[in-house]
Parts: structure tokens; sequence; C-alpha cells
């Protein structure tokens, strides 16, 4: 394999970054909205003259939820009148050094696409690259904790550069740079220590806390900043149809427990004979075939409707009746706060990241990771009594309006980048 394929697939972690996460974005629709009235709709220009560089450590743009949530976020920025610049590794020779994407500048370090000596020397000329560039910016902010973030690291006494660096999943502990069985592997040593010097670790939920600290990282160093999401339009009622629609979102891996909602789909239909469901399954992924074929033995097949990859998210999940996120790890969801933000009642297994979205019985209901029988009960909970349907959605609604909204978040961001809001300072004079 070469680097070309995922150069960071050196250590198995951000290698397959962007086909790990999960493969819902906001609508490029509305990407495309934002990037047209960006200038006209900023907020007073409070952060005029703040000058950012985002960098990807991945393959971007692309549909994964990391890059998503990058995306989202200079959007948001932006808006507040932030400048904001994307520098991403050159992972495929195909890719041009510099384009416009959305209306942001995307430039590129192109790197030998070999294993292990490709990774070396992208670390090197990135370190070029913000020693170059040190004067245009007023800080770096890191997406998926990799290479980049390990020189960032290392040059930062040179550079000046606050540098914030963001775990954006569970795949950076399980197989990649932060996972405590590879910390003595060359490559995941030297890129430790580098980490070691960057100003602030970003994490987007409790167990990822927990695991930085058991991973080396100090106390002070750890900040929790949670994913952003658009908040601003109102949702819209579910649909009061004949059928009720039950859906989920992501990548088709095993891990993301796809398998685990069909039997709970098949159990949940068996005892619901007289109700039409239809189980909306959205994404793409290498358990596909196999999914497929578990939901023809369960007899459930001409219930499923696969979407594949999709990037209207919003319409998805108006669609829906009911949002399960059957997952056996996960950071942040996106595609659970996406429903939530819709107002849709949301399933989820009870592990770190889902569990910081659903509280059993207020925003959600949880069940155990990978039992399908307690799934379909807390489904036919929901399917029986339609008030609490009502009530978890409207309380999930609530609580991304009032902790997770782009402007709380880019609040909180702004004192890890050293920057004070112009109109606040101005307002406390």
């Amino acid at each position: 394999m070469t680097s070309g394929d995922r150069l960071t697939d050196a250590s198995d972690s951000v290698g397959n970054a962007a086909q790990r996460a999960v493969a819902c974005s906001r609508s490029m629709a509305d990407m495309a909205t934002d990037s047209a009235t960006a200038e006209q709709t900023g907020k007073n220009g409070s952060l005029t003259g703040l000058r950012l560089l985002f960098a990807v450590d991945s393959r971007f743009p692309g549909l994964g939820g990391a890059e998503s949530q990058a995306l989202k976020l200079a959007v948001a920025l932006r808006e507040r009148g932030a400048h904001v610049e994307f520098v991403t590794p050159r992972v495929l020779t195909s890719q041009s050094m510099e384009e416009t994407y959305h209306g942001f500048t995307v430039k590129r370090v192109d790197y030998p696409h070999i294993r292990w000596i490709g990774s070396l020397v992208l670390m090197v000329w990135f370190a070029r690259y913000l020693m170059a560039n040190r004067k245009q910016f007023d800080a770096l902010h890191i997406h998926i904790t990799h290479l980049l973030a390990a020189s960032a690291g290392y040059v930062r006494r040179w550079t000046g550069l606050p540098v914030t660096t963001k775990i954006s999943g569970f795949y950076e502990f399980e197989g990649g740079v932060l996972d405590q069985r590879r910390r003595f592997m060359p490559l995941n040593f030297l890129i430790r220590m580098g980490l070691r010097q960057v100003d602030y670790v970003q994490t987007i939920s409790d167990q990822t806390r927990e695991k930085l600290l058991e991973a080396g990282f100090r106390d002070e160093q750890i900040r929790f900043v949670p994913n952003g999401i658009d908040t601003s339009q109102p949702p819209q009622p579910a649909t009061d149809g004949q059928t009720l629609v039950i859906g989920y979102c992501g990548r088709l891996r095993e891990v993301k427990g796809v398998h685990v909602l069909l039997e709970a789909f098949a159990r949940t239909s068996r005892a619901n004979p007289r109700r039409n469901l239809l189980l909306r399954i959205a994404g793409s992924g290498e358990t596909l075939d196999a999914l497929q074929a578990q939901a023809e033995a369960l007899g459930v097949a001409a219930q499923i409707e696969w979407m594949g990859t999709i990037e209207d998210t919003a319409s998805f999940f108006r669609s829906l009746d009911i949002y399960v996120q059957p997952s056996f790890a996960e950071g942040l969801p996106n595609s659970v706060m996406e429903a939530m933000v819709e107002q849709r009642p949301v399933v989820a297994s009870d592990i770190g990241g889902n569990n910081d979205l659903v509280e059993q019985g207020v925003t959600g209901l949880l069940f155990k990771v990978g039992d399908d029988e307690q799934l379909s009960r807390q489904l036919n909970r929901l399917i029986d009594e339609p008030e609490l349907r009502h009530k978890v959605a409207l309380s999930g609604r609530d609580l991304i309006v009032a902790r997770f909204g782009f402007d709380r978040v880019v609040d909180e961001l702004l004192e890890l980048y050293h920057h004070q809001d112009r109109s606040s300072a101005m307002s406390t004079r």
C-alpha cells in the first residue's frame, strides 16, 4: 500500500479517516448559500481581523464527519467576520496544489507516496509550510489528530501560532496514534512527542477526555468544545402518514452496529404486524452486501430503503419519525445531533458520545450496546407512546440549541485561539 492510498495509514489511523467518519454532512446546497451570504450575515464583524488556518489531516474536501464539521465551523467563523484558510495533505496525485472550495482557499502539502517515509516527509514539509506562513495567521486549528498536529507541536515555539488539535472520533484511540497498545511503535512515539507540545487538545466527549488523560496528556491541555450545528432553522413536523419511518445515517461498517439495527427492526416488525414500518438507511461502506443479505434472511428486505451516500441530510432527517444510532464506538455523532436539531426522537446505544447527547427518557432512549432485543423494546415504546416521542424529541432539540449551536461553539473556541471577541471587549469598557 502506498501513502497515496492514504498516507496516514502508516499508523492505521487517519489512513481511513474519511471512510470511518460518519458519511452524513449538511446539504451542499445549504453550504453554498452560507458561502454566498457570509459577508452580509456576519454578526457586526465581531471577528473581523482574526486569521485562522484550518489543517485537515485527511483527504479534503470529503464527506466524512471530521471534514464536514471543519467546513461547517469555517462557515460559522466566516459569518462572524473571521478569515479562514485550509491546508491539507495532497492525498491523491490528481488533486491540485491549490483550489477554492465554498469560497475558502484550500492549499495542499505534497509528499512522496511511500509508506513511513512519506509520513516523515509530510511532517517536515508541513513544518516548513507553517514557518513560511506563520505571519499570515493568528492561530492554527487541526482537525483529526495525527501527523500534522505532531508537526505543528514540534515547531510551536518558532511559529508563535497557538495550536489546537481536535480528537474527531474513536479511531484515533482504536488503532490510531493514541492507541495505548501502539504507544511504543517508532512512528507513534514520535507523533506523541509532538502532540504533547500543542497548546490544546479539543475533546468532544467525556469519554474522549478520559482516554486523553490515560494517554498522558495534561489536564490543563485538554479542553471540551463539542461539535457545532446550525440551529437557525425551525424544525418541521413529522409527516402524520400511514407509515412510520425509522432511520439511520452513517457509514456501513461493523463498528456502526447497523446489523444490530436490522435484527431489532425485524423483531419490531413482528411485534407490530398491523403497522406499516419502514427502515430508511443512508450511507455506504464495506458491509453493505452483508447487510442486504441479512435483511433478506430476516424477511424485512421489502421494508428497507437503501439510500446510499446522501448530501441533503436535512431532508433525510425530516423524513423520519424515529432515528437510531446503534454504534459500538463514537466520538460525538453528528447524525444524532442532526436528528435532534430536526426534533426527531433518538434511540442510541449507551456508549460515550451517544450518551453525551442522549439522556435516558429525557432527550431520547438508550439501549445496551449490541443488544437488538433491548433496542426493539425501545422502538416499541416510541411506536406505542406518541406522547413520549414528542417529549424526547422536543427536549433533544432544546439541548442542541442550548449547548451545541455554532455561536456558542465559536465563542468557546476563541479562548483556545487566544482571541477575545472585539464586541465583547468593547462592551466591558
